[in-house]
C-alpha cells in the first residue's frame, strides 16, 4: 500500500522549474531517500509533501486523503497532514529546555499532561537523552541538538516522517554514529520516512529506495543495490560512487567473432565476456563503466588480458587504498584493500572484471543492456 503518492506534481519559482511533472509512489513504512545535488528539486519536492511550498500543478495524497489537487481545489494545511518534520537545522526553541521543545507540539494537541509526559520520557530513552530534560539547546552539542529534535518528530506519532539533510551539521564520525541510530529507530518505529540527502553514503546505507534527481526530474527510482551495480544513465553512474565511477570512451573494435575490444587513442581493453559487448556492432562509440573496486592489480601475464598503465596517485586511508592510474589521456582509479606500496611513476598492469563492466551510449548517455 502507497502511504504517500505524488502525480504530476510541479513547482516553478518564476521562470525556474524546480520541480517538473514529478510521478511518485512512496510505500507504507518504507525509508525512500530523495538523492541529488543542490538544486535537483529534492528539498522542494519534501516542502511540498508536508505543505510548506505549495505545487503550481499536480496532485499529493497519502493512503486516507488527498492533501493537494490543482484540479480537485483541495489544500490541507501543514498542520493538519499529520506528518512528522525534521529540519536541517533542528529549529530548537532556544529560550525553552529539552522537554519543552518536545512538549510544546503534544500540547496544541490538547494531550493530557499525563500522556505528555508519558510520550517526553519514552522519546527520550529512545534517543539516549534521559537526563537531559532540564538543559537548554545551548547547553548542547550538536549531536545533542540533533536527537531533540528526532525525539520531537517521534513524539508526534504521526506515522509518516519528513527529514531534510538532518546529519549534515554534524561532524564525520558522529554523522556515522547517527547513520546508525536513524536505521535502528526506523526499524523498531515502521513510520513511513522521506528522506533528504546530497550525500550518497546517507542514501545508500539508510534507504529501502532512492530517487535520484536532477533538474526536477527522478534521473533513477530503485533499490541501493540497483542504483549503485545497474545506474540507468551517466549522470547516477558518476553521481553515486565514492571513488566515483571509472568512465573510458572508445569504439567497439571486433577482431573475430568471439574477440571483442574497447578501444582509443591511448587503450585496448580486452571485453570478449560481456554479452552486451558482444552484442554492440563494430564501430559502435561507447562509454565503458566499472567500480573502482571491479578493477584489480595484476602482472602482466602471457595471453591474460590486462591493460598497462602508470601510477599517478596513491591515497591510503587505513582500510583501504585508491590507486590512480594513467595511460595517455584515459585515467583508472583502483580500489584495494589495506595499504599498498606503490610510488608515483611505477608500472602496473590492470584487470578489469568483466562481469562488472557496463556500457552507456555516447549519444542518449543510457545504459546500453544486452
Amino acid at each position: 500500500m502507497n502511504a504517500i503518492t505524488l502525480q504530476n506534481v510541479t513547482k516553478n519559482f518564476g521562470e525556474v522549474t524546480a520541480v517538473d511533472r514529478l510521478d511518485l509512489e512512496i510505500r507504507e513504512g518504507e525509508f525512500l531517500t530523495l538523492l541529488g545535488p543542490s538544486g535537483c528539486g529534492k528539498t522542494t519536492t519534501l516542502r511540498m509533501i508536508a505543505g510548506l511550498e505549495d505545487p503550481n500543478d499536480g496532485e499529493i495524497s497519502t493512503k486516507d486523503r488527498i492533501l493537494y489537487s490543482k484540479a480537485k481545489g483541495v489544500y490541507i494545511p501543514p498542520e493538519q497532514r499529520e506528518m512528522g518534520f525534521m529540519f536541517q537545522s533542528y529549529a530548537l526553541w532556544p529560550h525553552m529546555n529539552v522537554s519543552k521543545n518536545i512538549s510544546l507540539g503534544l500540547e496544541t494537541k490538547k494531550l493530557s499532561r499525563e500522556e505528555v509526559n508519558s510520550r517526553v520520557h519514552n522519546v527520550l530513552d529512545q534517543v539516549q537523552m534521559k537526563g537531559y530534560e532540564t538543559r537548554y539547546p545551548s547547553e548542547l552539542s550538536g549531536g545533542q541538538q540533533q536527537r531533540v529534535a528526532l525525539a520531537r518528530m517521534i513524539a508526534s506519532e504521526t506515522g509518516i516522517f519528513l527529514m531534510d539533510e538532518p546529519l549534515s551539521n554534524l561532524d564525520a564520525l558522529l554523522r556515522v554514529d547517527m547513520r546508525s541510530e536513524l536505521k535502528h529507530l526506523h526499524q523498531t518505529l515502521g513510520a513511513t520516512t522521506v528522506y533528504v540527502t546530497h550525500d550518497q553514503m546517507e542514501a545508500l546505507t539508510l534507504s529501502d529506495r532512492i530517487v535520484v534527481m536532477n533538474k526536477g526530474r527522478i534521473m533513477q527510482f530503485d533499490t541501493p543495490a540497483e542504483i549503485y551495480h545497474r545506474p540507468k544513465n551517466l549522470f547516477v553512474a558518476k553521481f553515486v560512487g565514492s571513488p566515483p565511477i571509472n568512465l573510458i570512451s572508445g569504439y567497439i573494435k571486433k577482431r573475430d567473432a568471439s574477440k571483442v575490444f574497447l578501444e582509443n587513442k591511448d587503450i585496448s581493453i580486452d571485453v570478449s565476456s560481456s554479452a552486451t559487448a558482444l552484442s554492440l556492432a563494430d564501430g559502435t562509440e561507447v562509454i565503458l563503466a566499472i567500480r573502482p573496486e571491479n578493477i584489480r592489480i595484476g602482472s602482466p601475464v602471457q595471453g591474460k588480458p590486462s591493460v598497462p598503465g602508470t601510477v599517478y596517485a596513491v591515497l591510503p586511508s587505513g582500510s583501504e587504498t585508491i590507486i590512480t592510474a594513467r595511460r595517455g589521456e584515459s585515467e583508472m582509479r583502483v580500489k584495494v584493500s589495506g595499504f599498498v606500496e606503490y610510488v608515483i611513476d611505477d608500472e602496473i598492469h590492470l584487470e578489469f572484471d568483466s562481469n562488472s563492466i557496463l556500457f552507456f551510449d555516447s549519444t542518449t548517455e543510457e545504459l546500453i543492456t544486452h
